[in-house]
């Protein structure tokens, strides 16, 4: 499955959000996101600190899943770090 996020450029994290109220700053906090795949996004941080980056593959099969993964307190999606 591709999912959309950012990357940190100071370190280097690619951040995204699952659900809703998924909120994930990266390592260093100089960037967050939340808002899910489908909803709306929202994006943290001084702009030159991070890029969006679309089209991201992940090992889910499908937002529901991902849901889950957040939903259920799994973490397994939940993180891609540098």
């Amino acid at each position: 499955m591709k999912v959309f996020g950012i990357k940190c450029k100071k370190c280097g994290d690619f951040i995204y959000s699952r659900a809703v109220h998924d909120f994930h700053y990266c390592s260093c906090k100089s960037c967050a996101i939340d808002g899910g795949q489908d909803q709306y996004f929202r994006i943290i941080g001084n702009k030159e600190n991070w890029e969006i980056v679309k089209d991201v593959e992940i090992k889910a099969k499908d937002k529901k899943e991902l849901y889950d993964d957040w939903n259920k307190d799994k973490n397994k999606y939940g993180w891609i770090k540098k």
